[in-house]
């Protein structure tokens, strides 16, 4: 339960109406997805306005609203309470609430790739010591992380969420709202170039995280990662250092083998002290996933039993490396939930690596948020492919004519203009061996291929 006053000295908000009495169950920003006495904030977007639907909140049930400009209507006995900014003040309010749990431990983790992998590891591990919370879906922005985070009650004693921008200032704000008191920025890569540039503006984008770290921060620091050690070198707080091809990392891994298409296993090495490591799944890069996830788990107090059973426990999430059987015989690789330059060469490579006795069979959609670099981007993984031995490539979207061109243009190149023509073509194309790798970014929806071939 929140109460109003503590809303109102959290948001800093005017009170318009309502009993100063007042008691809420919850937080919420959908009118849609409303319950009894909860308080609705108003958001604003380029498309909506949330102010619109107050009313309609109220009718669902909830029993106060947060706005930024008063209502005409009567509203009775009704909270309103007034903001300059709703968006604001839903992180203000969020940060408040976090900061009444003085024990809780917070772990932040972003990065161009491998933040959601890296999270679910992470909290595999640490849910064996603690009662952890963690976000879902696509709660990583300036909306979902603040109700995640209100999603805190006395019995959590940790909390590890991932974060994502595509701007500068977003990740200092969701720090701020955040305070967390672990950071980790997965790697610095080839994502949302459209407004950051070239990758010095994503580091300085993705170290907004941990800016303002101090002696009582922890970041766990990629080593393997020029950009992320340079931030980390320009910090004064503690350190958890980990990597495969950095000597001097505090964590690290060798030893690593693959089990076809089931399992990854290793041998880690934590502070000079040796032990087996089997996580499911497919993806080489997943090792420095779990190496972050162990250093994360570590500044959280878990130990290598821990780490041992918290990532043999860890499940692959949906559409990212997800390998699955096909009524005809051949498997995919569901990598669909997500793509830019760096994800996208590293899913080609795993489906070179993990080719059987038949072919590969690469079906893409495109890259999006590159900006100018998007037809150069293109292009290039064009060439990578080309380069890496794909058999044959199926490629959907506006820039599906750049890779063929990278691709060389060859016969074993098609440009479909829809999800269901892709399908289509990949049941005649691929064989009962074969391996199909399915890949694009959110927008390019490439999971809607998979769907189409449940339905032949």
């Amino acid at each position: 339960m929140i109460d109003l006053d503590f809303i109102l000295n959290s948001t800093k908000g005017r009170l318009l109406s309502g009993k100063t009495a007042s008691m809420f169950s919850g937080v919420s920003t959908d009118t849609r997805k409303i319950t009894k006495d909860e308080i609705f904030f108003a958001l604003k977007g380029d498309n909506f306005n949330g102010q619109d639907f107050v009313l309609q909140a109220f009718d669902g049930g909830a029993s106060g609203a947060v706005v930024e400009s008063p209502l005409s209507e009567d509203l009775n006995d009704k909270v309103l309470i007034q903001v300059p900014s709703t968006l604001k003040a839903l992180g203000d309010l969020a940060t408040s609430w976090r900061m009444s749990f003085p024990d809780l431990k917070v772990a932040a983790i972003t990065g161009s790739n491998g933040k959601t992998t890296t999270k679910e590891m992470t909290w595999s591990i640490v849910s064996l010591k603690h009662n952890t919370l963690k976000n879902t879906g696509n709660f990583n922005n300036l909306i979902g992380l603040p109700l995640t985070l209100f999603q805190l009650n006395k019995d959590y004693s940790a909390a590890v969420v991932e974060v994502g921008m595509n701007d500068f200032g977003e990740l200092k704000r969701l720090s701020e709202i955040a305070r967390p008191d672990v950071g980790a920025i997965t790697n610095i890569g080839h994502a949302h170039l459209e407004k950051l540039g070239g990758l010095d503006g994503v580091a300085k984008a993705k170290g907004e995280l941990v800016e303002n770290f101090n002696e009582g921060n922890i970041f766990v620091v990629n080593l393997d990662d020029p950009r992320v050690e340079k931030i980390a070198n320009s910090l004064n707080c503690q350190k958890i250092t980990y990597g495969i091809n950095s000597k001097d990392a505090m964590i690290t891994a060798h030893d690593i083998e693959s089990n076809d298409l089931s399992s990854i296993k290793f041998t880690m090495n934590v502070s000079s002290e040796e032990f087996p490591i089997s996580i499911k799944g497919i993806g080489l890069h997943n090792v420095m996933n779990s190496l972050c996830a162990a250093g994360i788990a570590i500044s959280l107090g878990c130990d290598i039993s821990q780490i041992q059973e918290g990532l043999a426990s860890y499940a692959p999430t949906h559409m990212r490396l997800e390998v699955l059987d096909t009524p005809y015989g051949f498997k995919i690789i569901n990598d669909a939930y997500n793509a830019n330059p760096d994800s996208m060469k590293r899913a080609i490579d795993e489906l070179v690596r993990l080719k059987g006795k038949g072919k590969t069979i690469a079906v893409l959609g495109d890259m999006l948020e590159l900006g100018e670099g998007s037809e150069h981007e293109h292009l290039e993984i064009g060439k990578y492919l080309s380069s890496s031995g794909v058999d044959s490539v199926i490629l959907y979207g506006k820039f599906a004519h750049q890779i063929l061109e990278g691709y060389g243009n060859s016969t074993d190149g098609i440009v479909v203009s829809t999800h269901e023509e892709a399908a289509k073509i990949l049941i005649d194309l691929a064989n009962p061996d074969d391996l199909v790798l399915v890949k694009g970014s959110r927008g390019s929806k490439m999971e809607l291929v998979i769907k189409e071939l449940s339905k032949e």
